[in-house]
């Protein structure tokens, strides 16, 4: 498994998604889970965004000062309902994390694909020291680390980081692994992201690296300190697994704004890599 730095992995990303483009069609993008902010410039490709995120905040920031969506949809990814066989590409980028039934929302990306689709997930990898801190630490810890190492003023307000994390099995390792091989998924790339060493700023930078090697070599390794973060780009097969097939029911786009349900306290969120 390669290990890169975050902006390597954007990169390569950016390459993985121009390749879906097809100069007969649009290339149409899911961002499950759309938050604050875009990260890719997909300049001579004709393309259409289109975002779904529960924080109602975040979404009408995005709408209003980035505008980089072509719809936004207010929505839940375990019950939101979008068009089946749709989309090219559905990019999630630490989201699953903070959902409880995770399972659910991948289920539907998988939905959602076209026949050799790609799903692109990132999430923390639930192994290393990272997700070790967050599931010990209480939550006051994680805003007052996005405030001081970050500089992120407003983290822990309605529209910022860091929410409320469950960190469901699905999302681990094996559990991905598990979970493709039960729906004849494909995992084309697997990555690991990110170092201790490029966390934070001031103190932070020097103190994390050395934190998470005490706490790596404390376990046995049990624990690594190796990267951050873990990503996958998850192909979606054009031929379904026998006995998995279901049929495909087309379903009308949301309006753009739409909510389709009311907000409660599972609520999908869209995390910035910190």
């Amino acid at each position: 498994m390669k290990i890169l730095d975050y902006p390597t992995e954007l990169e390569l990303l950016e390459k993985i998604i121009r390749r879906q483009a097809r100069v007969d069609s649009v290339l149409q993008i899911l961002e499950a889970g759309c938050g604050r902010e875009w990260y890719f410039q997909l300049d001579g490709i004709s393309y259409e965004v289109t975002g779904v995120d529960l924080d109602v905040h975040a979404l009408q920031y995005r709408q209003r000062e980035k505008r980089d969506l072509h719809r936004g949809i207010v929505g839940d990814l375990r019950t939101v309902v979008l068009p089946a066989a749709h989309f090219d590409v559905v990019y999630c980028s630490f989201v699953l994390e903070h959902i409880q039934g995770a399972e659910e929302a991948l289920d539907n990306f998988v939905k959602w694909l076209k026949p050799g689709g790609l799903l692109i997930v990132r999430v923390p990898d639930v192994t290393g020291v990272q997700t070790f801190l967050a599931k010990c630490l209480p939550r006051w810890c994680a805003i007052l680390y996005y405030r001081k190492a970050w500089g992120i003023k407003d983290a822990g307000k309605p529209g910022f980081a860091p929410y409320p994390a469950f960190y469901d099995d699905v999302i681990s390792p094996n559990g991905l692994h598990a979970y493709c091989a039960s729906r004849g998924l494909e995992i084309a790339e697997e990555l690991g992201v990110g170092t201790y060493a490029a966390r934070g700023r001031g103190p932070f930078r020097h103190a994390l690296p050395a934190l998470a090697r005490v706490i790596s070599l404390t376990s046995g390794g049990k624990i690594h300190d190796q990267f951050v973060d873990r990503t996958f780009v998850i192909r979606k097969v054009s031929s379904p697994v026998p006995g998995r097939a279901r049929p495909v029911i087309k379903e009308p786009m949301p309006a753009d704004g739409q909510l389709p349900f009311e907000p409660d306290s599972s609520a999908l969120r869209a995390t910035p890599e910190a």
